[in-house]
């Protein structure tokens, strides 16, 4: 990285940790108010992720979920989710002998729905699909999407580690910002479930945090997020072998691309 860059990269997250230090002060890592259904959800799950109470569970939550992640990131999330654009209408061209309208996408932890908004303006007649482990999200990306023009994505609740769809069901999936929040056995388990509903011939794009080894001269940075940031799993992930992962699951000519702060997997399902 040259020397802007990596000034440009701490500053953005040096003038986000002002915002979250008063929370880390104030808020435990498991702390969900009595009207708030716990029941169900995964032990892993059921953190304070970024400090706040009940988590991603609560309405609260989901309507400050964006900001907060603009504000993390100094305004470039929105530019982090895009970058998976290119790479997935680039992998779809081996489907051009169907109907663009038989294309079917799925966006595993959809939260809020902005990267199911940016997909529906590159695949205008694709059928997409988003599954998310929060109904309170799911009803805030709901109201986005119904806000946009074509057809409304189906959004479903559910667990990624069993997702609810057939084998060789979806041309393509994407996941973005979520296995930096997953415990390393649940992280394989998620993977091996999109390589399971991938069809063959299809790709899995996975946008996420940087590593240690794509950005070493941020080793004391990253391992010091998850204490200011609350993401109990990131120290883990760091270090974590994804492309040994997505090769376990049976991913092969995977890719690896890093953009400020995020990095990129794309992983075909051979045909």
């Amino acid at each position: 990285m040259s020397d802007t860059f990596t000034k440009l990269a701490y500053e953005t997250v040096q003038q986000s940790q002002s915002y979250f230090a008063l929370a880390h002060k104030t808020i435990g890592s498991r702390e969900f108010s009595p009207e708030i259904e716990t029941e169900g959800y995964p032990g892993y799950y059921l953190q304070n992720f970024h400090y706040q109470t009940d988590g991603y569970l609560s309405e609260m939550s989901a309507n400050l979920y964006d900001l907060q992640v603009e504000l993390l990131f100094n305004g470039t999330a929105d530019a982090m989710r895009q970058r998976i654009l290119a790479p997935l209408k680039q992998g779809l061209t081996g489907f051009s002998g169907i109907s663009p309208r038989q294309i079917r996408v799925l966006d595993v932890a959809c939260g809020t729905g902005r990267t199911l908004k940016f997909l529906r303006g590159t695949l205008p007649l694709a059928s997409l699909y988003g599954m998310d482990l929060s109904p309170a999200y799911l009803r805030k990306a709901n109201q986005l999407l119904s806000e946009i023009p074509g057809e409304l994505p189906q959004l479903l609740q559910g667990n990624a580690e069993e997702l609810p769809y057939l084998d060789n069901y979806f041309h393509a999936v994407t996941s973005v910002f979520l296995f930096h929040e997953l415990p390393a056995l649940v992280r394989q388990r998620v993977i091996n479930e999109c390589f399971r509903v991938t069809q063959p011939g299809g790709l899995l794009i996975i946008c996420d945090s940087i590593q240690l080894s794509d950005a070493p001269e941020f080793k004391v940075m990253m391992e010091n997020f998850p204490a200011i940031f609350h993401e109990p799993y990131y120290k883990n992930y760091i270090s974590d072998d994804l492309v040994g992962r997505l090769e376990s699951a049976g991913f092969t000519n995977i890719e690896s691309q890093v953009y400020f702060m995020s990095k990129y997997l794309i992983a075909r399902k051979l045909a």
